[in-house]
């Protein structure tokens, strides 16, 4: 599956028309996630511009990107925090991880299924998902003079089908990028007044889908098994076989 490279992703993100959009889905992430004081993080995929909210006050951040995109050194100010890897073979040990955030990944993964079982394995009980990717039924998954016109775009149906069927328990929804996919200044001046009226009138229709989803384990009820009761009497034949009768 055609997907952008790491030098695409970095070139688009460090454009003006770039850090807008970073800024207006980095509003609905914050709104979704206000902090993440003393949690292990993981990012998967491309999401170093929404990580860097949580480096001062999250105990561990780590991003994972896969080796078809590639990666790049950051923090640029700190110690190097992102390794190449397979989203379907995460090198973490079993519920290690408190909060995942997945962008420019789960559109583009050949491997969708197993890459949802790792996210459960490496999570802890009550860990959490952040899934954020290209809306079926908006217009950026169109435009691929964007990152979100690559890959497979889902809608909301879809999302939360695909995530139940893994255990995972559906907690909020959001959506984000309502104004078109047009690299016009003056356009993109009204696009805080659109986000919110869009958020209003039709809150599915944003170019992005945000989905969060949490790992939740039932403990089963132990009860001493009982024998089961036979309602039906045994029944004597009325003929008894030659031989053996009494």
């Amino acid at each position: 599956m055609f997907a952008p490279d790491i030098v695409t992703l970095r070139q688009f993100y460090a454009t003006r028309f770039g850090q807008d959009i970073c800024r207006f889905i980095g509003r609905r992430i914050h709104a979704l996630w206000p902090g993440a004081k003393g949690d292990v993080v993981l990012g998967i995929g491309y999401c170093t511009p929404y990580l860097e909210h949580y480096l001062p006050e999250a105990a561990v951040v780590s991003v994972c990107m896969p080796a078809e995109q590639g990666a790049a050194y950051w923090p640029p100010q700190d110690g190097n925090v992102v390794f190449l890897g397979h989203e379907s073979e995460l090198p973490f040990r079993e519920n290690s991880i408190n909060r995942i955030m997945a962008l420019h990944s789960f559109e583009n993964t050949e491997q969708l299924s197993w890459m949802i079982e790792e996210m459960w394995r490496v999570l802890t009980p009550g860990g959490r998902v952040l899934i954020i990717v290209p809306n079926r039924a908006g217009f950026w998954c169109r435009n691929s003079r964007t990152p979100f016109g690559y890959g497979r775009p889902f809608s909301m149906a879809q999302m939360r089908h695909v995530l139940s069927e893994h255990q995972f328990t559906v907690t909020e929804s959001s959506s984000a990028l309502f104004m078109p996919p047009i690299q016009l200044r003056f356009l993109w001046r009204a696009a805080a007044k659109c986000e919110k009226i869009g958020r209003l009138i039709c809150p599915f229709l944003g170019g992005v889908l945000l989905m969060e989803a949490e790992k939740q384990i039932y403990a089963s009820i132990k009860q001493p098994a009982h024998a089961r009761a036979n309602y039906m009497p045994p029944m004597r034949a009325e003929n008894p076989a030659l031989g053996l009768e009494s």
